[in-house]
């Protein structure tokens, strides 16, 4: 029987990454069906160069879905660890702290991969001894393949790279078509070795609650110690943005504590603010979060709580600044 060319290309591929490992970190909260049709879509990827880690802090599910959820507890490339508590910076790092991989990739619990070479084009880059960090392309609902990014978002992408690295890790457009190095990092589709991860302690585990920024944070930090990342496109996948559980505070079926929640986006404020942002992280990455979201404006009488938490946030966020990333990696 002959062998078609695409075949032999793709054994050359797998060949070339059989010695490198990904351990895929996949924590989920109250996404029940798009958390199963996500680790569908990883078990069809043309690779045994991964293991899956789901962090379920669910602590029941609905009965539907118990019997697939359960097929998937013992299959051998999934390493299921039930958390008793929503917590997904705690998640995360429980679970790189099972992970048996070189690299580390970190998805969200409401993506679809139609591309079954996702992992091994995560992996391609590790190749080069240079790269410790990948950020992959987020494609939105209704994506396809060849579709390509529009010339306006190019050149945002192209303006975006002359600002500083807290403006590039905002700001940085992760639908682009344009391959790059850039400091950002994204936890929906990003990857990293573990070497470097567990250098700068891994996620700090002050950012609790429904935490948003705890990634940013992370490549900031690394970015401190000399590190960027390398936006892959080719690495691509589509967020589906489900309303809700995960850490929508749109979600009004999501508890939400605005205290231990602000104190993240307090923290971020303290620790990387600088000069020109403080305005735009005050008003984009603590007001419209709390006080201004949509949510809390149409229901005023959950403002007060609101404000109270915000302000508490606040102090507690000053005195951890001071103590520094809380993380079980410290000194690893």
């Amino acid at each position: 029987m002959s062998t078609s060319i695409l075949e032999l290309s793709n054994q050359v591929f797998f060949c070339q990454y059989k010695n490198m490992k990904a351990s895929i970190v996949l924590p989920s909260y109250r996404r029940y069906q798009p958390l199963l049709n996500t680790i569908s879509d990883l078990l069809r990827q043309n690779s045994d160069d991964f293991e899956i880690i789901v962090v379920d802090q669910n602590l029941e599910w609905p009965s539907e879905y118990v019997k697939e959820r359960d097929s998937f507890k013992t299959h051998s490339k999934i390493v299921w660890i039930t958390l008793d508590r929503a917590e997904v910076v705690l998640a995360r790092n429980i679970a790189v702290n099972k992970a048996k991989g070189d690299v580390l990739i970190f998805i969200d619990d409401d993506v679809k991969i139609p591309d079954p070479f996702f992992v091994e084009k995560h992996l391609k880059n590790y190749e080069d001894h240079t790269i410790n960090i990948v950020i992959g392309r987020e494609c939105q609902a209704g994506f396809k393949e060849n579709d390509q990014t529009n010339e306006t978002s190019e050149a945002n992408q192209l303006r975006h790279l002359s600002f500083s690295s807290l403006q590039q890790a905002l700001w940085f457009d992760r639908n682009s078509t344009l391959p790059t190095k850039v400091c950002t990092f994204s936890t929906c589709n990003g990857s990293m070795r573990k070497s470097v991860f567990l250098e700068v302690s891994g996620f700090d585990e002050n950012y609790q609650g429904n935490s948003y920024g705890d990634d940013y944070d992370l490549i900031l930090r690394l970015n401190k110690l000399g590190y960027i990342g390398v936006y892959d496109p080719q690495a691509w996948l589509i967020h589906l943005r489900v309303p809700m559980g995960g850490l929508r505070m749109s979600d009004v079926t999501n508890k939400v504590d605005y205290a231990r929640t602000s104190t993240g986006f307090w923290i971020f404020f303290l620790r990387h603010g600088e000069k020109g942002m403080y305005s735009h992280l005050f008003y984009n990455h603590i007001l419209r979060k709390t006080v201004l979201m949509k949510t809390n404006l149409k229901r005023p009488w959950r403002e007060i709580p609101v404000i109270l938490g915000l302000i508490l946030g606040f102090f507690r966020a000053y005195k951890l600044v001071q103590k520094g990333v809380d993380s079980p990696f410290l000194n690893h």
